[in-house]
């Protein structure tokens, strides 16, 4: 099971999927139609902007018609997503500032040393005088999944524990919308961008994924799990909700 939320993240290729358009009430809105192993007709609205699959057999018409039926939730959302706060997109040089637990730490570029030191709020990045600013942001980055593996895997060590459960095998991903996956198997995934937001957040999600390990669904027993590791799950969870707009474009 995962916990699917919607990331703003680096820019990425476009969407899977043709280019179309619908007139809805006095607007003209583009969306990506795919067709899909499905049942029924899906829309989603992220950062992609608004997406359709359908079954194959699915003729266009019956599309645009389910499309025109949900036209008035389509354009709130999407009113919705172009009003909400966009995400920070990091420029790498000296003095930048990124997130790290919930808190802004400065970038420092420190030539002719090759480690990497947090301290004070500060982030020393050692790199060569004449550094290029991809070179700046390949060594931020491998620090923080670097941070994001280890803290992650203090944090689920001590949930397991709680669970009466042995520590589960962990990994990092990248995933554009989910936070955390955990696999049939009890292998536990972990979106190393979660290292951008406080502390008490990255708990929940560990909280979230591990009680899968118990039930493997989000039936009332799951969230009884999840509130026996995390009693204050409620309002992390409404909290997560809106960090799309917090976690900076790297």
């Amino acid at each position: 099971m995962q916990l699917e939320l919607p990331l703003a993240v680096e820019p990425v290729v476009a969407p899977a999927g043709t280019l179309r358009y619908i007139q809805l009430g006095s607007e003209v809105v583009g969306y990506r139609f795919r067709r899909a192993r499905r049942r029924s007709i899906g829309i989603v609205i992220d950062d992609d902007g608004l997406r359709v699959a359908a079954p194959g057999h699915a003729p266009i018409a019956e599309v645009e018609a389910f499309i025109r039926e949900k036209a008035r939730w389509i354009l709130r959302k999407l009113a919705d997503w172009r009003a909400a706060p966009k995400p920070q997109v990091v420029e790498w040089r000296n003095g930048t500032a990124i997130a790290f637990l919930g808190e802004p730490v400065i970038i420092e570029l420190v030539p002719g040393r090759r480690d990497v030191i947090l301290q004070d709020g500060t982030l020393a990045i050692g790199l060569a005088p004449r550094a290029e600013p991809a070179a700046l942001r390949k060594r931020a980055l491998v620090w923080l999944k670097d941070r994001a593996l280890v803290l992650f895997g203090q944090r689920v060590a001590l949930c397991a524990a709680g669970l009466g459960v042995p520590a589960p095998v962990l990994t990092l991903s990248g995933a554009r919308t989910q936070w955390g996956v955990c696999r049939a198997d009890g292998h536990i995934r972990l979106n190393w961008r979660l290292i951008h937001l406080p502390l008490r957040l990255i708990d929940y999600v560990v909280a979230h994924e591990l009680a899968h390990l118990r039930e493997m669904n989000h039936s009332a027993r799951f969230w009884a799990v999840v509130g026996g590791l995390y009693p204050d799950y409620a309002a992390a969870r409404a909290e997560l909700r809106d960090c799309s707009h917090r976690l900076p474009i790297l």
